[in-house]
């Protein structure tokens, strides 16, 4: 596959911290996905309200970039307090 091939993928984005708000939750995953646009990223879909399952409220994100770039950006999600899990 070429460089520039987009690789799509839907990820479960949660707070670190169970105390956070659906409002700050949705804020700080639009506004880390934004900065990955750096590293090649885009957001293609941010599924609006915020969800909530067993495990706690959770912004559903479809984003495109290089191949495996999820596992590239732990550590940005991290610093700004969300760790996220590859959807099926």
């Amino acid at each position: 596959m070429s460089p520039s091939t987009s690789h799509t993928y839907r990820l479960a984005l949660r707070p670190t911290d169970e105390h956070t708000s659906s409002a700050e939750l949705m804020r700080t995953a639009q506004r880390v996905l934004l900065s990955l646009d750096a590293r090649g990223v885009s957001i293609v879909h941010l599924r609006r309200p915020p969800l909530q399952d067993a495990q706690g409220l959770y912004v559903e994100a479809v984003a495109a970039g290089p191949e495996d770039w999820y596992r590239d950006v732990d550590d940005a999600l991290l610093a700004e307090g969300l760790r996220s899990e590859l959807q099926p």
